[in-house]
């Protein structure tokens, strides 16, 4: 997923390159525009000195500048300026023809009552036009430069930004990770950074520490009181001169004994790494048919019986350790919450279905017992499936369902 996340360096490098186009694209506009403007405005400025000279004449005369054309109707107009006067006569610029360039201004003198025309021709007295080919070119070498000074900038600050970001994913890849790793980072930020994430996978360390030792101390410290709690009920329980209520109640601290033992058996299995893609084959009938075994010994039920609906040679491909937990804690349930009758176990097309009769007909569903419906939910997802259960008016019915809906 890693190599269609962007670039953090390509981004930074692309945010240079993109300033500067605009910048320089913004510079050319408006140097561009400066300049036509300011040479339009030298050209407007000298019709209004002659319009203000003829002002102060007793009657309209000819220009005293050779370049300027007093013109007392649109009639008298050159033709190629008349032919672009008929088509905006609102402008005050007019392009002509073969070259010609043409700036007008509408004036009244006080001694007449037509408006008047002074116009002149500038196409030998433009500057901008002429060389603007040449700022042309110039702004596009000056721009080519800027541009590569830019991607030269921007590569250098992406690499100098990206440099310890690297070198910070790098070390925390390295196993086992060096210790005060943050204090290699000179930037402010990136030692921020690093020192928040060194204290986090401290922190991390310890608490994998702390469960490793739990689980070695559970491991030996909780099995060995039950299992001598478990011989012992097993050898009272060979007494002949037992009542029936010791027996009872020496037979319920053994069937705690045992399910207390598989309490602790699937959580630490649940502690360990477990790949369900590469877990074992188990033959289903088989494992089914152990578990069944081992619940009638622990707590013998003559009125429950098991049918399997699946073929002998039917197998899955989980854990085969948290697999077998995980049947064990399903038939644990069913003995413990469902009547006398035939306890249901068939193959699906996408798992395995569980299915026994109500103690009560309408009662609400029952809870899980032993495990509790989350750890037996942790370890139908270890195993690669999902746990779901449903009921009816007269069943219980639990259901194995594979995550990817792969044929058992």
């Amino acid at each position: 997923m890693a190599a269609h996340k962007p670039s953090l360096s390509l981004r930074i490098r692309a945010a240079f390159l993109l300033l500067v186009v605009c910048c320089g694209l913004l510079f050319g506009f408006l140097t561009l525009m400066f300049v036509y403007t300011v040479e339009d405005a030298f050209f407007y400025q000298q019709l209004d000195v002659e319009i203000a000279r003829q002002q102060q004449q007793s009657g309209a005369t000819a220009p005293a500048d050779p370049h300027l054309q007093l013109y007392q109707s649109a009639s008298q107009f050159p033709a190629d300026l008349a032919l672009a006067y008929q088509q905006n006569p609102t402008a005050s610029e007019f392009p002509g023809q073969q070259g010609r360039h043409y700036h007008l201004r509408r004036w009244r003198h006080p001694a007449q009552d037509t408006t008047l025309f002074l116009v002149t021709e500038v196409s030998q007295q433009l500057v901008v036009r002429p060389a603007r080919q040449a700022m042309l070119t110039l702004y596009g070498v000056l721009f080519g430069t800027f541009l590569a000074v830019a991607l030269g900038l921007g590569w250098y600050f992406a690499r100098r930004a990206t440099q310890p970001l690297l070198q910070l994913a790098s070390l925390v890849q390295q196993d086992p990770m060096p210790g005060n790793f943050s204090n290699q980072f000179a930037d402010r930020e990136t030692h921020a950074l690093a020192q928040k994430l060194e204290e986090s996978l401290l922190r991390l360390q310890q608490f994998a520490e702390r469960e490793q030792h739990f689980s070695r101390d559970a491991s030996h410290e909780l099995r060995t009181p039950l299992a001598v709690i478990q011989s012992s009920c097993e050898l009272l329980l060979l007494n002949p001169e037992a009542d029936a209520d010791t027996q009872r109640r020496l037979q319920q601290i053994a069937t705690a004994c045992a399910q207390m033992h598989q309490l602790i058996q699937s959580l630490l299995c649940m502690a360990r790494e477990a790949d369900p893609r590469n877990g074992e084959t188990i033959v289903l009938v088989s494992c089914i048919t152990q578990c069944w075994q081992q619940q009638q010994q622990w707590q013998p039920r003559p009125g429950l019986r098991l049918e399997l609906d699946m073929a002998e040679t039917h197998t899955l491909q989980v854990p085969a350790e948290l697999f077998r937990l995980l049947i064990s804690n399903l038939l644990q349930n069913i003995w413990r919450h469902s009547a006398d009758g035939a306890v249901l176990v068939q193959a699906s097309a996408s798992g395995l279905i569980l299915q026994n009769p109500r103690a009560v007909a309408g009662q609400q569903p029952h809870a899980l017992s032993g495990f509790g419906e989350g750890i037996a939910a942790r370890l139908a997802n270890r195993c690669g499936l999902t746990l779901e259960h449903h009921s009816s008016a007269t069943h219980w019915r639990s259901e194995l369902r594979q995550q990817h809906q792969t044929p058992l």
